[in-house]
């Protein structure tokens, strides 16, 4: 294990530590391509080490590189080191996931800056490794339905040449993506794809969208970690919002990603203040039984998931039966959900309650197993779409986290309304919205 840290060897010996297991890769960011740091002092350091590897890059050339070039592979650097410089800041066992397979990097072509090639990036993570300024904590591996990215780390050596000292996660931004309309394959890699009318549409409405998000101050009125506060998916303070779209399609997914609070635990969120205004969230009830109830011709409950025996009076259970619901509609067989299910307490076994729930819909035949779920998450993205430009067009700011948007408290009843309007219609029936305040 390269670079002990330092607070261990305070306390162990070498050999004491050599005996303990390595938990470093275990928890992982994602690499971020556009991210920028606003810091003069950490910014001067960085400068002075780019220069260094710039100049020992240019010794393996007969000529010169052209500036074009030489600033290409610079910006490679900058963003390898950036990524990991961030992720010190927040813990310094934290890594991040770094891909150098050729066929993922041609795949993601469309997704990353312009300076970007799979060339340049590949030689710049080779040539940071060969100068002892980064490492490799986890190697990738591929199995026949999973991979894993290669995760790294800032040597001991790499944080004092770039002053990491006095440098926190609020000194780094995310950019402007270049693209924002993503698509994944069945397996939920990044692919390429042809522009229509459609996707530039919907990337024009975006960047409305993120337009408007960018003059506005969305903060948390309360302190929270990183790590502790957030889902293992956070990796920054993102405003810039995206869509992704899966199974190589554009009509299974397309919701809306890339805003923090949607990484931010649930009990958390009504602390969010948008210009220093509080804010409540709304949220669809039972979006998805919904929708198929509608389109089914079908009247909606108040509440879709009541059809579940013995759910009304215990919220444990009827947590379990949406997610339950819900994954047998993603599924494209069967599904592990209910999870964590207390058989002793529901006086029933999961395997029992999954059938229950499966029961309890004989109106909607052939819903369940199809994976279904993804082409209504299309339609759900497209209500949260509409929502979102309704209120775009006069100025004011809406933070989607999928079915439920939050807005800035003067706002709620507008919401509500535009919310209700807009799925009647687009289904021909009114359905139910919570207020959270």
């Amino acid at each position: 294990m390269p670079d002990r840290p330092k607070l261990l060897l305070t306390f162990l010996t070498e050999a004491q530590i050599a005996e303990l297991p390595d938990q470093r890769g275990v928890r992982s960011w994602a690499f971020e391509p556009y991210l920028e740091l606003h810091h003069p002092t950490a910014c001067a350091a960085l400068f002075a080490v780019l220069d260094d590897l710039r100049g020992h890059w240019m010794q393996g050339f007969q000529r010169k590189p052209n500036p074009v070039r030489q600033e290409n592979f610079v910006g490679c650097l900058r963003v390898i080191l950036l990524n990991l410089m961030r992720v010190r800041t927040v813990d310094a066992g934290l890594t991040v996931g770094i891909s150098s397979g050729r066929g993922s990097l041609q795949a993601e072509v469309r997704y990353r800056p312009c300076f970007m090639s799979m060339h340049y990036h590949i030689n710049a993570l080779k040539l940071l490794l060969s100068h002892g300024l980064i490492w490799m904590v986890k190697p990738g591996h591929q199995q026949e339905t999973y991979a894993e990215t290669s995760r790294y780390a800032l040597t001991e050596a790499a944080c004092d040449l770039l002053g990491l000292s006095g440098l926190t996660p609020g000194d780094f931004t995310i950019g402007k993506r270049d693209e924002v309309i993503l698509l994944k394959d069945s397996e939920g890699r990044l692919m390429n794809y042809s522009d229509t009318s459609e996707t530039r549409t919907m990337r024009a409405n975006l960047r409305r969208l993120n337009d408007l998000l960018d003059g506005i101050d969305i903060a948390l009125a309360q302190r929270a970690h990183p790590l502790a506060d957030y889902d293992d998916r956070y990796c920054g303070q993102e405003t810039d919002l995206y869509r992704v779209f899966n199974n190589g399609c554009f009509d299974q997914g397309g919701r809306f990603y890339g805003g923090w609070w949607q990484h931010i635990k649930r009990q958390l969120r009504s602390f969010i203040t948008i210009d220093g205004q509080s804010t409540v969230e709304a949220d669809f009830n039972g979006l998805h039984p919904a929708i198929l109830f509608a389109k089914a011709k079908l009247d909606i409950p108040s509440d879709p998931y009541s059809f579940v025996p013995d759910i009304s009076e215990n919220k444990v259970l009827r947590d379990h039966a949406k997610t339950t619901f819900l994954a047998l509609l993603n599924a494209t067989g069967t599904t592990k959900e209910p999870r964590n299910f207390d058989s002793d307490t529901h006086g029933m076994t999961a395997e029992a309650f999954r059938q229950q729930v499966k029961d309890a819909f004989p109106m909607l035949p052939g819903v369940f197993g199809t994976g279904i779920g993804l082409r209504l998450q299309r339609e759900d993205s497209d209500l949260a779409e509409r929502v979102m430009l309704h209120f775009a067009d006069k100025g004011v700011p809406v933070l989607p986290v999928h079915d439920s948007f939050i807005v800035a408290t003067p706002h709620r009843d507008e919401l509500v309304r535009v919310m209700k309007n807009s799925f009647a219609e687009t289904y021909g029936q009114t359905t139910s919205v919570t207020v959270k305040n």
